[in-house]
């Protein structure tokens, strides 16, 4: 089994457990969960950003994007294909999560979560 890593200096290692996510299959029901319970496409990409940003309330803004392994990325985004023909059928299925969401690289293993290219401003 491929365990989730997440570089970041503030580890929220310890994050992704208190959230219940310990591999790979919790990660996707975590995932799943946030577009059940969700009713906007902005409010699934807060929740996203919020998954991997543990002190998000404290943020005033993002300098660059998390960048994800593309087994994530694709998961992510046809979660978002799909929540967009139930809830959204007149907009670009899975547009929001391709232009706000995170940026992907084979160079990641396909369920890894980077931060170092993410500077955060705090408030």
């Amino acid at each position: 089994m491929v365990e989730i890593l997440v570089m970041n200096i503030n580890n929220p290692l310890g994050h992704f457990a208190q959230l219940g996510i310990r591999n790979i299959l919790d990660l996707q029901q975590y995932l799943q969960k946030i577009f059940e319970e969700s009713d906007h496409q902005d409010i699934v990409i807060a929740k996203l950003y919020k998954m991997v940003f543990p002190d998000w309330e404290k943020i005033k803004r993002i300098e660059g994007y998390p960048i994800i392994g593309q087994g994530l990325w694709g998961y992510i985004c046809n979660l978002s294909i799909e929540f967009d023909r139930k809830n959204h059928p007149g907009c670009f299925n899975g547009g929001a999560w391709v232009n706000n969401g995170f940026a992907s690289s084979d160079c990641l293993d396909p369920w890894m979560i980077s931060l170092e290219n993410c500077k955060v401003i705090y408030s």
